[in-house]
């Protein structure tokens, strides 16, 4: 009897045999891979992925012998050697079958000094395994397959993207057969199995109940208008879509709804809401929950996330079968998923198990990028094609949902067709004209704080954390800390709620309040303020800035909006082309610098920017890393890249670290538990809304000092919140020459 995985005890009745986990896993990824019509391509994976466990160095292994065996290679060189190595469609399954524990590898060369390389897996030398495989699985590998896939824009985006579906629906499978055979209370819990039908049924009734359209009157009538046309929109095909809707109109709920009309309409599997930033995700979170049932919603990203990047192979069994269950990232299995940029991208390109379990839940989905014009930067290119490939290949239908939307159709090299969900734009916009703009030029702190000193309410956002913290602290010296609020990332969600509740509170009663914020406040945070000033910034930032006045049209006249420079804002970097794009596109627009025509002249020339000129390939900083090309470079020969393209893409190059804080006495609970539990997936969800980003050179000075300690493995807490965590300010910087050098927005 050969066996797949072991218990603590030496009884072999209690283990799992392997013939049953190859079938069970070919069947778990023959049903993940039917949703793009690649069923049998799944099945195969399942089938071979651990055929080297057939060897008797690893039944040996399992049963205690402390010796290394390497059983991913095998199932790799099977297929290449039955399907022929000419015939190169069967580097496929190989990427996948050798690199399901330690990820996809780069094809590379088989002189490769280490095992670093499929091609050098490919000759390797493994223990034998083939006799007892072909008693058990003969004929496993069948005729050669013809991959399910229409002609794409980009041969090497398409391939690759292949590559990675399939071994997402392989580790799916095999941690979810795993998890079956090891926990099996755990299994039956995992999986939401509510209908988006039924939460269809949900939002129509949360609709009809907070915004009854019979009595709607003024700007409520005509988000209702604007529900109606979006869901009228929900009948047509899956494909690329883009949701042009002004600041104010409600955005949120309305993209909720047709994500969830299509779905229903079409028979698509989930929503996965993709936005900008975790430190706004909490609120559109929390309206998803709201409208549909919390237990439908799933929020999923960077802050408390166990990830593992380490090849398991030269772990004892055991052991590896624990830490594949504790460090079982979420699969998105679920009916709405609420994820960041940096979680849904960077997952898109990566090479990593735990990153791309989750990938194949993407097909047959709809995906709905809120503030998509955040997606602008280095790898906005390569993003794009990504996106459009999912909508190719995949059957999903994916939304561009901003206030300020790009021509997307401009950014790639062939034409596609992005079906705009709202009709006669200009006259939608027109009624959310509540704002006029006006330009400053440079000024100092002095006469910032004037000027804010001077209004009753109004709300000042600035390029960075420190001078936030140095415009609050002078004007808070002024008017007090019952008037004077800040909002920065340095503060916990939990935190930045209660704020803001007090924040609406004082607004809604007319009552002083001056708050000074990072950009945060700008993405779908509903406030509004009879005046706003905004440091000189891309014109998307400052048009979301500008969403954050007389937002619901209540002055008798336009609310204002000053834009300003210190001498601190940028003139380099990204944040330096979209300031000066941002100047010149005001200058051209002078009487309506937030127009359809303004906006659109904006992303125009910043496209110019980024792209050199428009006369020069190498220099087009919307691939600034060559992803694609990269990608494309050998894809006739199926030889690709994965690590080094999973290594480049990085949405964010400084990485933050996210540490808990006991805030309040949820908090302080949920750590207790934190420290004892066995499993910790779902406290650590609990402690998402206690959590703060700490850039590294900060965290290790904290750590060094004793601040910060590790509560569970690669899991922080600060030791001492009462001394570093402030109710005005959140984390206070470690020291003077920290706080001077965060010069980071948010």
């Amino acid at each position: 009897m050969y066996y797949a995985h072991r218990t603590e005890s030496n009884d072999r009745n209690e283990w799992q045999t392997l013939i049953d986990h190859l079938n069970g896993v070919g069947e778990l990824a023959s049903v993940f891979a039917s949703y793009f019509n690649a069923a049998s391509w799944g099945r195969l994976a399942g089938l071979l992925h651990d055929a080297g466990k057939f060897s008797g160095e690893f039944q040996r292994r399992l049963a205690g012998a402390p010796i290394p065996v390497d059983h991913a290679t095998a199932g790799a060189k099977f297929i290449t050697a039955a399907w022929g190595e000419k015939n190169k469609i069967s580097r496929i399954l190989a990427y996948i079958i050798a690199g399901h524990h330690a990820g996809l590898a780069d094809f590379g060369s088989s002189s490769a000094a280490d095992d670093s390389t499929l091609a050098r897996r490919l000759v390797k030398v493994i223990p034998p395994y083939e006799e007892m495989f072909d008693e058990y699985m003969p004929d496993a590998a069948g005729q050669p397959l013809f991959p399910p896939l229409q002609k794409s824009l980009h041969a090497g985006m398409q391939f690759s993207m292949f590559i990675r579906m399939l071994y997402s629906c392989l580790v799916d499978a095999d941690s979810l057969d795993t998890e079956h055979y090891a926990d099996q209370k755990q299994s039956k819990l995992r999986k939401n199995n509510t209908s988006i039908s039924e939460l269809w049924v949900n939002y129509q009734q949360h609709m009809s109940d907070k915004f009854p359209a019979a009595s709607a009157t003024g700007l409520s009538r005509i988000r209702a208008e604007l529900l109606m046309e979006v869901l009228d929109q929900a009948a047509e095909p899956p494909g690329f879509k883009s949701l042009t809707l002004p600041t104010g109109s409600g955005k949120t709920l309305l993209s909720l709804g047709f994500a969830l009309k299509h779905a229903e309409t079409h028979n698509l599997r989930r929503i996965i809401f993709v936005i900008p930033y975790t430190n706004i995700i909490e609120q559109n979170a929390q309206v998803f929950r709201d409208a549909v049932g919390a237990e439908h919603v799933l929020e999923h990203h960077s802050n408390a996330q166990l990830d593992s990047d380490e090849d398991t192979e030269m772990k004892d069994e055991l052991r590896k079968l624990n830490k594949k269950l504790s460090l079982a990232t979420e699969n998105w299995d679920y009916p709405i998923v609420v994820t960041t940029n940096v979680q849904f991208f960077e997952s898109l390109f990566s090479n990593k198990r735990s990153r791309c379990r989750k990938l194949h839940n993407l097909s047959q989905s709809v995906i709905v990028l809120d503030e998509a014009q955040m997606m602008n930067g280095e790898f906005y290119k390569p993003s794009l094609y990504a996106l459009e490939e999912l909508t190719r290949n995949y059957g999903s239908t994916v939304v561009l949902s901003t206030a300020t939307q790009p021509d997307i159709r401009k950014r790639f090299d062939h034409p596609v067709e992005i079906k705009e969900l709202i009709s006669n734009l200009a006259k939608r916009f027109d009624p959310f004209q509540r704002v006029r703009l006006e330009q400053l030029g440079l000024v100092d702190n002095d006469y910032l704080r004037e000027q804010l000193v001077a209004q009753s309410q109004a709300l000042c956002i600035v390029n960075t954390r420190s001078a936030a913290r140095n415009l609050f602290t002078e004007v808070k010296e002024r008017l007090g800390k019952e008037i004077v609020f800040h909002l920065s990332a340095r503060m916990c969600p939990a935190h930045r709620t209660k704020k803001l509740k007090a924040i609406r509170q004082r607004l809604k009663d007319k009552l002083p309040c001056i708050l000074i914020s990072t950009q945060l406040i700008e993405c779908g945070v509903d406030v509004d303020f009879p005046v706003v000033y905004r440091e000189l910034a891309g014109l998307d930032s400052i048009a979301q800035a500008a969403g954050r006045c007389n937002r619901e049209g209540k002055l008798p006249e336009r609310g204002k909006t000053f834009v300003f420079e210190t001498k601190e804002t940028p003139t380099s970097g990204w944040f330096g082309l979209t300031t000066a794009a941002a100047k010149t596109v005001m200058n051209r627009f002078v009487s309506d610098p937030l127009s359809l025509e303004a906006l659109q002249a904006y992303f125009d020339e910043l496209y110019f920017y980024q792209t050199g000129g428009g006369g020069n390939p190498s220099a087009d900083k919307t691939d600034k890393h060559q992803i694609l090309s990269l990608l494309a470079e050998e894809a006739s020969q199926l030889s690709f890249p994965f690590a080094t393209v999973s290594d480049k893409f990085e949405l964010i190059q400084t990485a933050t670290r996210p540490v808990i804080v006991s805030y309040d006495e949820d908090a302080h609970k949920h750590l207790e538990s934190l420290r004892y539990a066995e499993k910790i997936g779902n406290i650590l969800r609990k402690l998402q809304p206690y959590i703060v980003q700490i850039y590294p050179q900060e965290f290790n000075a904290f750590r060094q000092a004793g601040e910060i300690i590790e509560v569970r493995e690669q899991v922080f807490q600060f030791q001492h919140p009462d001394r570093w965590y402030k109710d005005d300010i959140g984390i206070q910087p470690f020291t003077e020459e920290y706080h001077a050098q965060e010069v980071y927005v948010f």
